[in-house]
């Protein structure tokens, strides 16, 4: 956690491997201080929990309406620069537990080069205690690490492709390495 600064935004982004990652977040939480986190909007339809998210200030985006996706990303981030907070976003897009980290969708990505706000990568290590096909899991660690900030000061979205291919492979190099340590550590392989 040595890279948080709170003083600072970000635009957070990570791996997203699972409706689990959300315990990782919350083990983050009170370094964080204050972040919210963009969602897809169905979420906000599940009892409770979506209630107690837009409650909290999640920002619910519609994948389907892109023009209202954006411009509620947009706004996200100007609350963002005004509060000095973090927005959390999952670049993948989907859920994915499949031992790798998949290609990175751009809205993240053109949103820090828009604003100028650095990028903080962090990255879950290998849920391998997590079946996926039957939904159970066994007891497990997870390896949560914060990657220094990538700063976008000067990028224009020249850069975007460069610098999002540069934050995965930053992140996959992570993700593989601390999925080793794991495994080796309880004697299975990935």
């Amino acid at each position: 956690m040595e890279h948080w600064n709170n003083d600072e935004c970000y635009i957070v982004i990570s791996n997203h491997q699972s409706s689990l990652d959300i315990l990782g977040m919350f083990e983050m939480w009170p370094v964080m201080k204050r972040c919210t986190v963009v969602a897809k909007r169905p979420l906000m339809f599940t009892g409770a929990f979506g209630f107690g998210a837009w409650l909290s200030g999640l920002v619910f985006i519609d994948r389907l309406k892109t023009d209202r996706a954006r411009k509620l990303m947009k706004e996200a981030t100007e609350r963002v620069i005004k509060q000095k907070t973090k927005l959390w976003i999952f670049p993948e897009g989907a859920r994915y537990n499949k031992g790798s980290i998949q290609s990175f969708k751009k809205g993240a990505f053109y949103l820090a080069i828009d604003a100028q706000i650095p990028i903080m990568p962090v990255v879950f290590s290998q849920y391998y205690f997590l079946d996926s096909e039957t939904k159970t899991f066994e007891p497990g660690k997870v390896v949560i690490t914060t990657l220094p900030p990538i700063s976008t000061k000067g990028m224009t979205r020249n850069d975007l492709d460069a610098l999002s291919e540069m934050a995965r492979q930053q992140m996959l190099d992570v993700f593989h390495e601390a999925s080793k340590d794991l495994v080796m550590q309880i004697k299975i392989a990935v």
